[in-house]
């Protein structure tokens, strides 16, 4: 059998296993912490979220995921890896009742990419180099064989306590070695662009209802104001001013649908002052206004 026929075989096995465990459209969650199954049995409509850091592996269908207008398609096939938090649009593409849209995801931390780096002594290369905090890249035989491994583990819960943390160490061990590995790798690299974006990136998460100062962020993470907007484009597509609108608008959005709270109460506990100003941001962003967006959405976050 030849490693193409190889991991084929693995991937079948893996969507037969997701298959029987993910039982209902939506999120599917497990016993092993981070590991969830995402089904669907049609396309979906653009969804915004913000995406933590994550592998996320289709199995079926067809997905694309933009950031800032841009724009990145996996399939069965690809995988996904989100390095960062980021505000994303996502859309499932290619789904059916007879084929549903299947996706296994692992949301992982820094702590978790710090241990890993250390353990195994993956030194970062480039370090002064930023690139993306998002990529696809394609499965390979060892990746998929760890996930079967992982999902396997469901099956005896017993095990899971043990062996699910050192599987998901070889699982990030196995990304770092991918043709992108470094981009998660520089996350733990001290003095890498990646990680002091990431730094400032964990700051407007933390304060981002807060006036933030350009200049005083840049020497918070060790850089100029210059080399801040720089790296953190790269990294995010988008400003750090843009980042924490985004930030503003989801939590906003959240608040508003999620826990039914009026949209200028909303806009005030976000930071926005002025009501106004806040409709035409959100409406830019969500492409209606608050309370177009709200009835339509009812039970977008009660599902």
């Amino acid at each position: 059998m030849s490693s193409e026929e190889q991991l084929q075989w693995k991937e079948r096995e893996l969507t037969k296993l997701v298959t029987t465990l993910a039982t209902k459209d939506g999120t599917n969650l497990t016993l092993i912490s981070g590991l969830e199954f995402i089904r669907s049995a049609k396309p979906l409509e653009p969804v915004h979220t913000m995406h933590e850091p994550a592998l996320c592996i289709v199995l079926q269908g067809r997905k694309l995921v933009s950031v800032n207008g841009e724009d990145f398609y996996y399939q069965k096939g690809d995988y996904l890896v989100v390095a960062v938090d980021l505000p994303v649009i996502g859309e499932i593409l290619e789904a059916s009742e007879k084929e549903p849209y299947l996706c296994l995801r692992l949301n992982f931390n820094f702590m978790q990419i710090a241990e890993v780096s250390k353990e195994y002594k993956q030194h970062a290369t480039n370090k002064g180099i930023s690139e993306r905090g998002i990529y696809v890249d394609q499965t390979n035989e060892v990746i998929v064989d760890a996930l079967i491994r992982l999902v396997k583990l469901l099956h005896t819960p017993e095990d899971t306590e043990i062996l699910a943390p050192l599987i998901i160490k070889e699982i990030l061990y196995r990304i770092m070695q991918g043709k992108y590995g470094d981009r998660v790798k520089n996350l733990a690299a001290k003095g890498s662009k990646l990680s002091e974006v990431a730094a400032a990136l964990n700051y407007l998460k933390k304060y981002f209802s807060h006036e933030i100062k350009i200049d005083e962020l840049a020497k918070q993470v060790n850089l100029s104001t210059s080399a801040l907007y720089h790296h953190f484009k790269r990294v995010t597509t988008m400003t750090p001013i843009q980042y924490q609108r985004a930030l503003r608008l989801q939590e906003a959005r959240r608040l508003i649908i999620g826990e039914d709270m009026r949209a200028a109460d909303a806009a005030f506990k976000v930071g926005y002052e002025s009501p106004t100003y806040f409709n035409r941001e959100y409406r830019k962003m969500f492409g209606k206004p608050p309370g177009r967006d709200r009835k339509e959405n009812l039970k977008l976050y009660n599902t």
